[in-house]
């Protein structure tokens, strides 16, 4: 099978496994826009999302992010979706794209409001 083919499948892939997390809707991208920005994978659920899809065995991961980061431009936040043989999907991103994802999810604890104690003042030493 060519590059071109296990891309595609990779795709289709990443695909399947948006549909089976319940965003019906997630299609590949080349098949309506087809521009050279167009994600891999496009999913109207997750508008703010630009997906650059992997199947490789031996990923550039930096190279890839930098494909996605401008191919996402200003207005989306790049991802890259990446699989191997035989692997489950992996999923990486900016860290300060996760960072105001996860501030805006119900998985941080509401912040602790309770005051907070001085630390003891150290004991001075007495000299003999």
């Amino acid at each position: 099978m060519n590059s071109r083919e296990k891309g595609k499948r990779g795709e289709r892939r990443w695909r399947d496994v948006l549909r089976d997390a319940g965003f019906q809707k997630a299609h590949r991208g080349v098949q309506y826009s087809g521009g050279a920005d167009s994600p891999d994978v496009a999913c109207p659920e997750l508008p703010g999302i630009h997906f650059e899809v992997k199947a490789v065995e031996a990923l550039n991961i930096w190279r890839a992010m930098a494909q996605s980061i401008t191919d996402a431009g200003d207005k989306k936040i790049p991802v890259v979706a990446h699989t191997r043989n035989r692997s489950g999907w992996l999923v990486t991103m900016r860290a300060e794209d996760w960072l105001a994802l996860i501030r805006e999810s119900d998985h941080v604890a509401p912040p602790d409001t309770s005051p907070i104690a001085p630390s003891p003042s150290p004991t001075p030493e007495v000299s003999p």
